[in-house]
């Protein structure tokens, strides 16, 4: 595909202000916690106040959707024909794996009682506890700003797929998926605070695809200390030696063995924490069982498109 467009930037910088209003807000509820009522403060004044938050921007986040997919295959000279309405207060509430925002949250307190009672310092289980709650808050929300657009194309016959936008500054992970195309049917892979994004792919597109987002043009566009920051100081050096980006972050395994320069590198760290769907598997982010499945994880039990059209319908995430 091409760089970002109009709408892209658009979408991508009203996303990232509510982000930073809500981890404002969040943070300055933060402050209300009480050392010596730890639970009563939390629950009555710190956890209220972030839950209301989060909600508030997912709703924020949500709404845009469906203009944005519009917007952009106006620009690709296709036709918006939506086959459903979305209903942008459906995406709020709930985490992606279907946890409710106040169970997710209450995971902060929980470790923070568990590092006091070890004798760690509070200080610094103070600023630990924080940063996981303020990870919680932009993580859910950019998580809710993507699958709304990927329900929101799935109403477009018009879109086919989706590419995958990195912005810089970015990890390695996910430089290395930058200019890809995925069906409809495929969740987003992501870590906590990713904010790559999803732009929609015609059929014309898709049958045509000449990324000019790729990991080797975004790669040339950092800095180096970004490029060190992202890969290491080790792996930065290979790849301007001329690795191949994808070969060096999936070497981050033991053992492994890259190539560059005629030169051979190889790694003795353990495997680096991979991406992850966005319905998750492990730590916080495991699935669960609910009544009421998140949109994240309809998309990420998988189906056709009628299919997922379906569920979404059924449990209130577009009309017809």
């Amino acid at each position: 595909m091409t760089a970002p467009t109009i709408p892209d930037d658009q979408l991508y910088e009203d996303q990232q202000r509510v982000v930073r209003d809500a981890v404002d807000t969040v943070q300055d509820a933060w402050q209300r916690l009480r050392p010596d009522d730890l639970i009563g403060s939390w629950e009555t004044d710190v956890r209220p106040r972030a839950v209301i938050a989060i909600e508030e921007a997912q709703v924020q986040t949500a709404a845009p959707a469906a203009a944005y997919v519009a917007a952009a295959l106006l620009a690709a000279n296709a036709v918006s024909a939506p086959v459903g309405k979305l209903v942008a207060g459906a995406f709020a509430g709930c985490a992606a794996n279907g946890l409710t925002l106040t169970r997710l949250l209450d995971h902060v307190i929980g470790y923070l009682r568990r590092a006091l009672g070890m004798g760690m310092a509070p200080s610094h289980v103070r600023e630990i506890s924080l940063q996981r709650l303020l990870t919680y808050t932009a993580t859910e929300i950019t998580d809710t700003s993507r699958v709304a657009v990927h329900t929101a194309m799935l109403t477009e016959p018009a879109v086919a797929g989706y590419e995958r936008v990195v912005r810089l500054p970015a990890c390695g992970r996910c430089l290395i998926l930058a200019g890809r195309l995925y069906p409809l049917s495929d969740g987003f892979a992501r870590h906590p605070r990713c904010d790559c994004q999803m732009r929609p792919v015609t059929r014309d597109q898709w049958q045509t695809n000449d990324p000019g987002n790729t990991p080797t043009a975004l790669f040339a566009a950092m800095t180096r200390a970004e490029q060190d920051k992202a890969f290491g100081v080790k792996d930065a050096e290979a790849i301007r030696a001329g690795a191949d980006i994808a070969g060096v972050v999936n070497a981050r395994r033991a053992g492994a063995v890259y190539v560059a320069g005629h030169r051979k590198y190889s790694t003795t760290r353990g495997a680096a924490d991979g991406l992850g769907n966005t319905s998750g598997s492990g730590g916080q982010y495991r699935r669960r069982d609910i009544a009421r499945p998140t949109a994240a994880q309809i998309f990420a039990d998988g189906g056709d498109r009628e299919h997922l059209l379906i569920r979404l319908r059924r449990y209130g995430y577009i009309t017809s």
